[in-house]
């Protein structure tokens, strides 16, 4: 099977989703070409090439570039991976597809037919070695939204947090201990390794959610770290409890501070937690994600 897939590069993590599907194309020996939504030829890479399945991340830029044109005579498919936030506007675009995948299962209903599809981690990038030291007490990267700034501040104050990636913050404190306002998805990995306790704050604004669906799906942060051997102190959701239930996770900046706190101060603990909690998501990997894709569109097991 040939699949062609349109690539997206995300405001926070990049390419990350780009090198993930490459590595689990390669894993499932799957016949994968690939290149940007905005590539001035891709339609004549996509004739040329003659895929049994276009495969779209995002999906929103494509469709405003490409998707009005009937030249894509093929079977295709998109992964939805900003589900609630941006539902209004994927509900608009997703029906030309004839596969739809979505990251959180809250917006199943507004996508008929589609399948939940809920983001992970890659293996190659994603990976910690035992001998590896964390230096790194407490760590964040990401965007900045009020909620992280908040929870990041409390921290930083209580003098807990090691360092901050992203931003742009506007408190003293948290600026203070940033490091750069953005760095590649190889790197992130690097701080995981080196890091005790990952902070994860879910995302803030909903650009189209009228009907304010609410969020229940983890997010990359969480596969991520845990996957680099740091443990995840959280914010809670839905998928959590279900998927991951040992996952410290807090509701204020203040319970934050005392989570981690207590975690630092009982390394047993807090390893075993990080042990636990990866287990649980060892198996949710580009390489399965892509699998359950080419089963769903195709009908084809990859090996």
């Amino acid at each position: 099977m040939r699949v062609f897939a349109v690539d997206y590069q995300f405001l926070s993590c990049g390419d990350v989703f780009t090198r993930g599907l490459m590595n689990a194309a390669e894993t499932l020996g799957i016949d994968y070409l690939h290149d940007e939504w905005s590539s001035p030829n891709l339609n004549a890479q996509i004739v040329l090439t003659q895929p049994d399945l276009l495969f779209v991340v995002h999906g929103r830029r494509f469709r405003q570039a490409w998707g009005s044109s009937t030249r894509f005579d093929v079977r295709r498919a998109v992964w939805l991976v900003d589900e609630p936030y941006e539902v209004d506007d994927t509900e608009r675009f997703s029906a030309w597809f004839n596969h739809v995948f979505v990251n959180d299962r809250a917006t199943l209903h507004r996508h008929p037919g589609s399948i939940y599809l809920p983001v992970c981690y890659d293996p190659r990038v994603h990976y910690w070695r035992v001998e590896q030291p964390r230096w790194r007490s407490v760590g964040f990267i990401g965007g900045a939204n009020g909620r992280r700034e908040a929870v990041l501040a409390a921290l930083s104050r209580a003098n807990l947090l090691n360092y901050v990636i992203g931003g742009q913050w506007s408190d003293p404190d948290v600026n203070r201990r940033c490091l750069s306002p953005n760095i590649p998805a190889p790197l992130t990995a690097d701080f995981y390794r080196e890091t005790k306790i990952v902070v994860n704050v879910f995302r803030e604004q909903h650009h189209f959610n009228r009907d304010g669906i609410v969020a229940t799906a983890m997010n990359p942060r969480i596969y991520e770290a845990l996957a680099c051997g740091a443990l995840v102190v959280s914010e809670p959701r839905s998928e959590i409890a279900e998927r991951v239930p040992e996952l410290p996770t807090f509701n204020t900046p203040d319970e934050c501070v005392e989570l981690v706190r207590g975690l630092l101060a009982d390394p047993d603990r807090l390893q075993h937690l990080q042990t636990v909690c990866a287990a649980r998501l060892s198996g949710d990997t580009y390489a399965a994600r892509l699998r359950k894709v080419m089963q769903a569109s195709m009908g084809e097991v990859a090996a």
